[in-house]
């Protein structure tokens, strides 16, 4: 059985596209998982046209410190698949998703997850982003990556490390998890997805910084980051860490004295 959770916060704009995708695959997945959180526009009424039998979780209050992991975590514990399909809000699927992804969930690859590809006809700096996603990841295909905007996951290795984490990228956290466990996460290049957020500068330098501290939290070493950050041309990506930094030790001097 395949479990859906999808975290929604105010996402009217671009649920009709993706639910509409994922209809397509209604008759393969056994439990539909939607958490409302806090949401103040028309989301849940969106959701409940597409899937009326649906179960909607209403999140009124957020208690971890990161929404989405909490989220995550909610959908997860409310589940009952033997596979978790996550997929974010504005993430349009291909209806042959899970035959491509399903029979690569053998061995130790306890997760997998598709391509995601910014939808260059949303807006021009969508049209930009796509573009330079691929000349980065040309230079650097090392970037490459599995991504947690859609992914299965076995429910069994899931629950060995504890289900979801209250950190900024539930999704690296997880595959770090996974890893000292001995399993694997496994990006299949032969299928991609497409990103329909419409990008505004203000949401990529905030991207950056996020990614910065994401990267700090999770005790990636700097020069790690410099090569990131120079590779794929996100200079604030190193402000992110270097501001997680300081604060940490801000935070470790305050309790010292």
């Amino acid at each position: 059985m395949i479990s859906l959770i999808m975290a929604i916060h105010n996402e009217e704009e671009y649920l009709p596209r993706s639910l509409s995708a994922l209809k397509e695959i209604e008759n393969r997945i056994g439990e539909f998982i939607f958490i409302l959180d806090r949401c103040t526009d028309s989301s849940e009424d969106i959701v409940r046209s597409f899937f009326p039998n649906a179960k909607i979780i209403k999140k009124e209050e957020q208690k971890w410190k990161n929404s989405y992991s909490e989220n995550l975590q909610i959908g997860f514990l409310e589940s009952k698949g033997e596979i978790i399909l996550l997929l974010d809000a504005d993430i349009v699927i291909p209806s042959n998703l899970l035959d491509v992804l399903l029979p690569e969930l053998k061995d130790n690859v306890a997760t997998v997850s598709p391509r995601i590809v910014t939808d260059k006809n949303v807006s021009f700096l969508n049209f930009l982003y796509h573009y330079w996603e691929k000349i980065s990841y040309l230079i650097s295909p090392l970037g490459k990556e599995a991504r947690g905007a859609c992914r299965l996951i076995k429910r069994n290795c899931l629950e060995k490390v504890g289900g979801f984490k209250d950190v900024i990228a539930p999704d690296t956290q997880l595959d770090l998890d996974l890893r000292k466990l001995g399993y694997k996460s496994k990006l299949i290049e032969s299928i991609e997805c497409l990103h329909i957020r419409r990008i505004s500068l203000r949401k990529a330098v905030k991207s950056q910084i996020m990614s910065g501290i994401m990267r700090r939290q999770l005790k990636m070493p700097l020069w790690r980051v410099i090569g990131h950050a120079f590779i794929r041309l996100r200079p604030l990506v190193i402000y992110g860490y270097l501001k997680q930094a300081l604060h940490e030790y801000s935070h470790k001097v305050e309790k010292q004295s």
